[in-house]
């Protein structure tokens, strides 16, 4: 399916069977926002320059990650770097950075250095003009992350109605996966009548959540994932949010 016409048909709004009237009935769309609303990548390479500058390491710097990238050993092996047991100064190394990465990629400030997909901005902000309920779901924590994520969202004019509609996990050690489960699963009970749309580029959340909730539409943004899992329900497909007439974010 086109992004075009998965825009249309989001704006089409079907009454559910249990439900035949068309002007009660809405159609909302949740978005995950790391590598689904936003390539990450950006943070990453920062994090990894301040790496290669406050440790003496000048060939750090000069990594670049790539948006299909997931972690950090699979970046470094990709930039040449022997993570076998046998290297055991890279392994050293890796380990350094994955604390030092640890702590700034999931804060506030580092949010500022991601980058919206191609036509994701244009893509909400037309849903929203046209009435469609927005959420923002994400596995960000409240304590590190919440601030910066309102701040980016409206940095980049994404809509946001209000606080309400961002949904955070309430501290870091709630696992993702069972954050979003459980808010979709109570969402579609008091909303039982609303058409959801559900983006996300994580198989092992759409998996959970589409076995969980059968009636609502998962959009599975193919970007970059944790490689634990291959999608195994029906989704739509996409790999960003251009539209036919739209060349390029503005």
């Amino acid at each position: 399916m086109k992004n075009t016409q998965l825009l249309n048909e989001i704006l089409t709004i079907e009454p559910s069977q249990s439900n035949s009237n068309a002007e009660s009935v809405r159609n909302v769309c949740v978005f995950d926002l790391d590598s689904t609303l936003f390539n990450v990548s950006p943070r990453t390479e920062q994090i990894l320059k301040e790496f290669a500058l406050e440790n003496n390491r000048p060939d750090f710097s000069n990594i670049s990650v790539n948006p299909k990238d997931w972690g950090l050993k699979e970046i470094l092996i990709r930039a040449g770097y022997d993570m076998s047991g046998q290297h055991i100064e890279n392994i050293k190394n890796h380990q350094n950075l994955v604390q030092f990465w640890t702590d700034k990629f999931f804060s506030n400030y580092y949010l500022h250095y991601d980058t919206p997909y191609l036509g994701a901005v244009n893509f909400v902000q037309t849903l929203f003009e046209k009435n469609i309920e927005i959420h923002y779901l994400t596995g960000r924590d409240i304590p590190r992350m919440g601030q910066g994520t309102r701040e980016v969202l409206l940095k980049w004019g994404f809509p946001l109605a209000s606080d309400q509609h961002l949904h955070l996990k309430p501290h870091r050690e709630l696992d993702d996966h069972e954050f979003k489960l459980n808010w979709v699963i109570n969402f579609k009970k008091e909303q039982s009548d609303a058409g959801i749309y559900f983006f996300e580029n994580e198989p092992v959340n759409i998996n959970a959540i589409g076995k969980a909730v059968t009636d609502l539409k998962i959009v599975y943004l193919n970007t970059t994932h944790s490689r634990k899992e291959n999608v195994n329900v029906p989704v739509i497909e996409i790999e960003d949010f251009s539209l036919d007439s739209i060349e390029s974010e503005s």
